[in-house]
């Protein structure tokens, strides 16, 4: 599942960008097998939300503030933080802190009452709402009594991870409960790293009605035969029962292949669902193998994705564009795939473009390639597999260790 990104507006301060950056690779190591979502710039009646990360735990809100140093503040009066350069005078961010958290209390309140009313709002008292300042910044004890104040923290990159794994909100969110908070607030989902949202591939209306001609083929075939089977029951009363068993057959082959032809019409890139789908059957052949089974990871899908449209669109079958030089190791961090970690790219490609269950396919052609078979079961931290049209690519995610670099493909592309 992993870690994706919505916003209500885009980042416009670079420090603010650097720290959610930040919060997203934390929660990507500590997250990769549960849906966490990473909200940006929320709109609110009283001013923009930074930051609000919805686990199954719930929803804690995060104030980015750009300044390291020792944090004094209490619950009335100004704040401060000492830093090396001096004294940095601030407004009273704890005042600041219980108002983002009660107007999103009250943007949650309807939503709570429409699609999980079994909640209960009382349970939305226990939102965290925390400030979260730069490495190592301090907040020193007996400023403001934490124990009474629940909802109120101040976290770093250091302790960011150990307070989410405590917050008890008393509930749990299915992921159809964060899809719908996520869906009534209207937010874009996007990539954090490239700043572009993420929208199915556009496809030219041209492309929405090629389909195979020999699906065409037989379609006109088994129409044809229908119309001459009516034909011979009307004017041949005595092959009446024989003919009307064997045009229920025919129609319901028909049936089938008129709707194997609307799925293929209708759809010209893998979901997420199919890569998923497709990596269930992978860690099948993995185990088999004596492998230890991969998880999906949305951001290796989101990389292989951009290969297999990249592929389509400029009529390529291979690891790099030869027109632009664009390959998966030098996009993955456009991906949050950042150095250390590295990933590792299998492709494939079908002259007929995408149809239902190409991914299997792919996976079936790679394992019958020796380079790729072994590519398939090396260890991963994630992997997934993406469709374009009749371009196909697998990437998996190499966990990081020192300064490794992605290493180059040398597996025979399939197809």
């Amino acid at each position: 599942m992993g870690v994706r990104f919505f916003r209500g507006q885009r980042t416009r301060f670079e420090h603010e960008f650097r720290q959610q950056k930040e919060i997203a690779r934390l929660l990507r190591k500590e997250f990769p097998h549960e849906q966490v979502y990473l909200l940006t710039n929320v709109l609110v009646a009283n001013g923009q939300i930074d930051c609000i990360i919805l686990t199954k735990n719930g929803p804690v809100i995060l104030d980015l503030k750009a300044f390291k140093g020792e944090i004094r503040g209490k619950e009335n009066g100004r704040w401060e933080v000492s830093a090396k350069d001096g004294e940095i005078p601030l407004p009273n961010l704890f005042s600041q802190a219980r108002m983002h958290r009660q107007d999103f209390i009250d943007v949650m309140i309807p939503i709570t009452r429409k699609y999980f009313p079994h909640i209960g709002e009382q349970n939305l008292r226990k939102i965290g709402s925390w400030l979260y300042f730069c490495k190592g910044s301090t907040y020193p004890e007996g400023q403001i009594d934490l124990r009474r104040v629940k909802w109120f923290r101040i976290v770093t990159a250091e302790d960011l991870i150990e307070k989410l794994r405590f917050t008890d909100s008393g509930y749990t969110f299915r992921p159809e409960d964060m899809d719908a908070i996520v869906n009534d607030l209207r937010l874009q989902e996007y990539s954090l790293w490239t700043d572009r949202p993420v929208v199915p591939a556009a496809v030219k209306p041209a492309e929405k009605r090629k389909l195979p001609a020999r699906k065409w083929i037989a379609l006109i075939a088994l129409v044809v035969a229908v119309g001459v089977i009516i034909a011979a029951v009307m004017l041949v009363p005595g092959i009446k029962v024989a003919a009307t068993n064997t045009l229920h057959g025919i129609v319901t082959l028909t049936g089938g292949m008129v709707q194997s032809i609307s799925r293929d019409a209708m759809k010209s890139n893998s979901t997420p669902y199919d890569s998923r789908e497709a990596i269930v059957y992978l860690n099948g052949v993995r185990v088999n193998n004596g492998q230890a089974p991969v998880p999906f990871e949305q951001s290796a899908f989101d990389l292989a994705m951009a290969r297999a449209l990249d592929m389509n669109q400029y009529g390529y079958l291979g690891y790099s564009n030869p027109g632009t030089g664009a390959s998966a190791s030098g996009m993955q961090e456009f991906y949050g795939i950042e150095p250390p970690e590295r990933v590792q790219e299998s492709v494939y490609g079908q002259w007929n473009g995408y149809t239902y269950g190409i991914e299997i396919q792919a996976i079936d052609s790679w394992l019958s390639d020796r380079g790729n078979q072994e590519r398939l079961m090396d260890p991963y931290q994630g992997a997934a597999v993406a469709c374009s049209g009749g371009y196909c690519s697998f990437i998996g995610v190499v966990p990081g260790q020192e300064d490794n670099l992605t290493r180059v493909e040398n597996a025979t592309p399939a197809g």
